[in-house]
């Protein structure tokens, strides 16, 4: 099968390969990168690893929770294109639209300057794993809707839970694909990996990849 359309220190180029109002999705050689990974390996179904989410707002920017800066607005020519260590994959939610794109842009905006959310990841790292999917299968996602109440706070974000934040937000994709759950709850992979919710990624010939491989 030939390779997911993956840019890697190569600009992509922007009204074709990505717009306002996309997903980017990155991995970088980093430890805390790494550690998303190994937390989130064991239910990943694509055969592309990501650990990190950002929202599109422009052609060389976008809007995201960084570690351990909080929400900030990034250079893609600063903060991607030229790190030989990452790579990033962009998906088009579906039907989306200039409004819809312009609404997700926005709100990605309104939460700049807000603090990364230390406590979010600590409960993914604990519940997204094999452990902690036995907890939540005995006591049928009591525990894991338990403790998503308590850290659930708009006021500080993990990348992921920023990314699926902006898009369950629009009433055009709340409660579609992984958005079912809240946004704190959501790795990079998983939403990375919710084909219900963006379109089909392009390989590097031209054509269609499914995210989700045998």
């Amino acid at each position: 099968m030939a390779p997911i359309k993956i840019f890697n220190t190569t600009p992509a180029t922007y009204g074709q390969d990505y717009e306002r109002g996309w997903i980017g999705f990155n991995h970088a050689g980093s430890w805390f990168s790494k550690g998303i990974a190994q937390v989130q390996q064991w239910k990943q179904i694509s055969d592309v690893t990501v650990s990190h989410v950002f929202v599109v707002t422009g052609e060389d920017e976008c809007v995201e929770a960084a570690y351990p800066k909080g929400v900030v607005r990034s250079k893609l020519s600063v903060e991607y294109w030229p790190k030989e260590d990452r790579y990033v994959i962009f998906r088009k939610p579906k039907g989306l639209t200039p409004e819809v794109a312009d609404r997700i842009a926005e709100t990605a905006e309104k939460q700049l300057g807000t603090d990364f959310d230390y406590t979010t990841t600590a409960n993914l790292a604990m519940q997204k794993n094999f452990f902690g999917w036995i907890v939540n299968w005995l006591t049928s996602e009591e525990a894991n809707r338990a403790v998503d109440s308590l850290i659930e706070d708009d006021s500080r974000w993990l990348c992921s839970a920023l990314g699926a934040y902006c898009l369950k937000s629009q009433p055009e994709y709340d409660g579609t694909g992984v958005l079912e759950q809240q946004p704190g709850m959501i790795t990079p992979q998983e939403l990375f990996e919710s084909d219900d919710l963006f379109e089909p990624v392009a390989r590097t010939d031209g054509s269609i990849a499914p995210v989700r491989v045998n």
